[in-house]
Formats: C-alpha cells, sequence, structure tokens
C-alpha cells in the first residue's frame, strides 16, 4: 500500500507539546471493532454533548486520544478511544464525561488528510519513527483536529518518543 505513495501530508516532524488537559467521552473497543465503535461515540460527543463542556480553551482544536493497556495484544485486547477538548481546568465535568491528562512530552507527528492521502498514517509514522533511531514511549497517542469536521476532517497524529 505505501508504493508510489503520493500525499500533500507534511512529512513527519518532531514537537515538544506541553501538558494538557482534556475532558470528553470514551469508548472501549478491538481494531477489529474499532471502525464501526469509535465513529458512533465521536459522533455523539460532538453532536449533543460538546456543548456541556464549559471550561473549553483553544477551540476549535479537538482530539482523538488511544489509550492502550500495558503489553496491549492488538490482535485480541480492547483500548480505549477518548474524544476531548482542551479544558482549563477539570472543575466543571459534565456527569458522562472523563478527564485525560496528557503529560508535556516530545512528539512524532505526521499530518493527514482521509480525502486525498492513500495511505495508513499509523504504521507510516511508527516506521519513520523506527527509521530515524527513535523509539516510541507510553501507551497513547493523539490525533489533533483544527477543527473536528466528522470522518474525512484532516488531523496531525501524535506518537509520543524519546
Amino acid at each position: 500500500m505505501n508504493e508510489g505513495i503520493e500525499t500533500k501530508a507534511s512529512m513527519p516532524s518532531i514537537v515538544e507539546k506541553a501538558e494538557l488537559k482534556l475532558v470528553g467521552m470514551s469508548c472501549s473497543t478491538t481494531m477489529a471493532e474499532r471502525h464501526e465503535k469509535i465513529p458512533v461515540m465521536v459522533s455523539d460527543f460532538y453532536e449533543n454533548h460538546i456543548h456541556k463542556i464549559k471550561n473549553r480553551i483553544n477551540e476549535p482544536v479537538s482530539y482523538g486520544v488511544f489509550v492502550d493497556p500495558p503489553n496491549w495484544n492488538p490482535d485480541t485486547e480492547e483500548f480505549t478511544w477518548i474524544a476531548a477538548v482542551e479544558v482549563s481546568d477539570f472543575d466543571t465535568i459534565p456527569e458522562e464525561m472523563i478527564s485525560k491528562v496528557i503529560p508535556a512530552r516530545k512528539y512524532a507527528t505526521l499530518r493527514f488528510d482521509p480525502t486525498t492521502d492513500n495511505f495508513d498514517p499509523y504504521p507510516y509514522l511508527h516506521q519513520w519513527i523506527q527509521n530515524e533511531g527513535l523509539k516510541k514511549i507510553d501507551n497513547f497517542g493523539f490525533e489533533l483536529f483544527l477543527p473536528f469536521k466528522g470522518v474525512d476532517s484532516e488531523f496531525t497524529l501524535h506518537l509520543p518518543v524519546k
């Protein structure tokens, strides 16, 4: 699938990000079910719940965060997906939502547009990290949307590295 990649996406790069405080909704899913479960939860979040977050900052930025369990086996185990926005504090979290702190880290990033790019950004960025002599750390990563416009939204994938 990587043969003859033509893309307007930027080349991968390294960025430093400060800590983020996020509030949103989550679901657990397997890799096999992710294309069914995640879009339903994400759509529900943006259509019915995002307006309940009163202390949102950096609008219109929003996030799709994945959190893998320790020693995660992608073939058999569930992971968590969180649709979220950045907040100033955790003082007012709507009842059906969760909070998540994303620690300050160095990230390998890759901009991706699903309407024009014809490759999977996750293995592409993982391979780039390996080729650059970096190491993926932690059990999470995220997609940053500016803004989220539905399933065809352009995003920047962030994977923590050292």
